[in-house]
């Protein structure tokens, strides 16, 4: 289930970043993009937010996460304001801005704040 869940959303990789978005086809935001892809990979519902989504599923260390799992990121005010999917191998993949749209990143490209698996 998580390589099925990795390759699904690394599929979406060149989309449109859209703030509100739902469907990776049409343009996503980041948790729109998470929500899209859990739900779709393992009939897993979320919230549209990502401070929402970090909420759900089990804590997990660095040294424990594995791909599938979500990375949560804060602003400066140290609120959750961002979440990608681990894909292995120290890379992410993520719904990242309007400039960029969905790429990969390394997991670590931000301090991350939180990483929850959803997916045991």
């Amino acid at each position: 289930q998580r390589r099925q869940t990795v390759e699904f959303a690394l599929q979406f990789v060149g989309g449109t970043y859209v703030f509100g978005g739902v469907d990776p086809n049409n343009g996503v935001d980041c948790s729109g993009f998470t929500r899209y892809i859990l739900q779709n990979t393992a009939s897993i519902s979320l919230p549209h937010s990502s401070k929402g989504q970090s909420n759900y599923g089990t804590e997990v260390s660095e040294e424990e996460m594995q791909p599938g799992d979500l990375i949560f990121y804060a602003g400066s005010n140290g609120k959750v304001n961002h979440v990608a999917i681990y894909i292995g191998n120290g890379r992410i993949v993520h719904a990242a801005s309007r400039r960029s749209g969905i790429k990969t990143s390394t997991w670590n490209y931000r301090t991350p704040v939180a990483i929850r698996s959803m997916l045991d």
